[in-house]
């Protein structure tokens, strides 16, 4: 085989270069995004409000059923009832079976309508009820396949526990200094969910468009409608409480299922791609219902003014 010229080459390492830049700028936005918005509910909230929710017994176990079982479960028996591949329905169901991605607090914050010490109360059992649950699932789903629990406890501790008390610590200290804080860490958490749905997009865009129109899209969609209304049953009445439990419900925690796969599966495209896919739709649906959410609960406030 002739070698290549110098400006294909040099062409392929600008390529590299570029999805490189863009995969790293997901990530870093996307830990920005969640820091930030977590930050900023710490700024809004008082110890004793985001443990009360906890003392609703039969919602958190309720929630905690859901999430655990019945969640990852629906993943596979809708992505077989679509007819996936089987390496296809192994990316899918990795990427759905983590519980309460942090995101979902951004999602939960941008509806409008949800109550977010519900919601921070709940990612943070959840995801310590990961540390368990995805090493028992991903085995399931995958033979010999598992992920150290230490991956996900360093998420939750980076992601919600510190600055979850940075923040409640700060609005202990100085109501002011909490109150001029706030809406500047909400702007930086927007604006860098918007960086990161297009960098994801962008670096992605070779699997979105190879599986564009395909049944993995579709049954993504499908799951994470079925996930968002399984948490807002099990919420009951109350708007806040089911527009929490729906939309933590929904944010799956899919970059467990990608660190599986990458670390146990070589990353193999067949899986990946599926997995990639699922996690960037879960995003995307579930930031659309927390603004329909919103837009409902503006309009509503309309009339009734």
């Amino acid at each position: 085989m002739a070698d290549d010229g110098p400006e294909q080459r040099a062409r392929g390492a600008r390529a590299i270069t570029t999805e490189q830049i863009l995969d790293h700028a997901f990530d870093v936005c996307v830990a920005v995004a969640i820091v930030a918005t977590v930050a900023s509910l710490g700024l809004s909230l008082t110890i004793s409000e985001v443990v009360a929710p906890l003392r609703r017994v039969g919602l958190v176990i309720g929630l905690v059923a859901v999430n655990v079982v019945v969640i990852p479960l629906a993943a596979w028996g809708l992505s077989v009832s679509f007819g996936l591949s089987d390496d296809a329905v192994s990316g899918v169901t990795l990427a759905a079976i983590g519980s309460a991605g942090a995101a979902g607090l951004k999602a939960s914050q941008l509806s409008g309508r949800a109550d977010l010490a519900l919601a921070v109360s709940m990612v943070i059992v959840l995801q310590v009820l990961n540390l368990v649950a995805v090493p028992l699932w991903a085995g399931q789903v995958v033979s010999g396949a598992t992920i150290s629990p230490v991956t996900i406890l360093q998420n939750l501790i980076v992601l919600v526990l510190v600055p979850l008390l940075v923040g409640l610590s700060v609005r202990g200290r100085s109501e002011m200094m909490a109150s001029r804080w706030r809406p500047i860490l909400v702007r930086i958490a927007n604006l860098s969910l918007v960086i990161a749905l297009g960098a994801g997009i962008a670096v992605n865009w070779g699997s979105i468009v190879e599986l564009a129109g395909s049944r993995v899209m579709v049954v993504s969609v499908v799951i994470v409608v079925f996930a968002v209304v399984s948490g807002m049953l099990v919420g009951g009445r109350d708007p806040a409480t089911r527009a929490a439990a729906g939309l933590v419900s929904g944010m799956r925690f899919a970059a467990l299922g990608l660190v599986i796969i990458a670390s146990q599966l070589d990353g193999v495209a067949s899986v990946l791609g599926p997995a990639i896919v699922y996690a960037l739709i879960d995003i995307v649906v579930a930031v659309a219902i927390a603004l329909a959410m919103a837009r409902g609960s503006s309009v509503g406030k309309l009339e009734r003014a």
